[in-house]
């Protein structure tokens, strides 16, 4: 029996001893990262009068800091490269739990794929790990299977293998922050851009339901809290998608309104303009920001 005994003596000491130093490295885990944007919701400091919402179309198209000096209206920009509107919702919805809900929510729009699977859209699960300490993401981790049920009550359960690497996070140069969120582009691909005048037909056989659901999630939050919530188009290297642009108008409820390019402006067929078919340089991206400024300027 006392053999026993100082067996369970024993493992409970090194079971503390492990749980402490998961506990260590759980907790340092938001500091190696550089994007703050997630962690500053959480602790409620992300109360503004405009946010932006959406993948890098809105990340590098929309320049937050020039729209708030244009509209003396504080913003900031939430948009994550690679996120779909699954994100976006969760974004919003965190948002809405720990800070003052905003005035305006832009949400970026990406036409052809936004309520479709596309590889290169997705929740962005990887925003969420760093900040495990969190027990709100914590849940949502379990929500989504990436943790089990055991992570709510010990440490070792909720730590992974790269939070024991305490070096600093590499940040890339596509995406390096500006002070209000946006990540502007200075410089463009290597490649040939023609401007894509085809007429592109959509169909929305391969539309998720799941998607869809969350685009109208997004109308009801903003709805609930008396937010303006404002589709945005911003400008792609082709002739506009009317066949998806109607099927869009469907999906939305008759106050929310719609913001889209300027699509005679002969600078949007440009292509020194863009980094790439879908993502604008800083001089574009200046001149897009214009027309959003213009356009919550005319609505005051």
């Amino acid at each position: 029996m006392k053999h026993f005994l100082k067996h369970i003596i024993l493992f409970s000491i090194i079971f503390f001893v492990v749980e402490k130093g998961c506990y260590y490295f759980i907790q340092h885990a938001p500091t190696k990262e550089y994007d703050k944007r997630l962690e500053l919701i959480l602790k409620g400091e992300m109360n503004k009068d405009v946010v932006i919402i959406g993948s890098s179309r809105g990340a590098n198209n929309i320049i937050a800091k020039q729209l708030e000096q244009e509209t003396k209206l504080s913003t900031y920009n939430l948009s994550y490269r690679g996120s779909n509107i699954d994100f976006h919702e969760f974004i919003l919805s965190t948002l809405l739990k720990y800070n003052k809900p905003p005035k305006k929510v832009f949400l970026v729009i990406d036409p052809v794929y936004e309520f479709k699977k596309e590889k290169t859209l997705n929740f962005r699960i990887d925003r969420l790990f760093p900040l495990k300490k969190y027990n709100y993401i914590n849940n949502e981790l379990i929500k989504r299977n990436k943790k089990n049920i055991l992570s709510k009550f010990f440490c070792v359960s909720r730590v992974s293998k790269k939070d024991f690497n305490l070096k600093k996070v590499n940040v890339l140069p596509i995406n390096i922050m500006s002070s209000h969120g946006s990540k502007i582009i200075t410089s463009k691909k290597e490649r040939i851009m023609t401007f894509n005048n085809n007429i592109e037909i959509y169909s929305k056989q391969d539309e998720k339901q799941e998607q869809i659901d969350s685009f109208y999630k997004i109308q009801a939050l903003c709805k609930l809290q008396e937010i303006e919530l404002i589709f945005v188009f911003p400008p792609n290297h082709s002739r506009f998608n009317m066949s998806f642009y109607k099927r869009f108008r469907k999906l939305i409820k008759k106050e929310n309104r719609i913001l889209v390019y300027d699509t005679l402006n002969p600078k949007y067929k440009n292509k020194d303009y863009y980094r790439d078919e879908s993502h604008l340089l800083k001089k574009g991206a200046e001149i897009f920001t214009s027309e959003i400024s213009e356009f919550i300027l005319n609505s005051k």
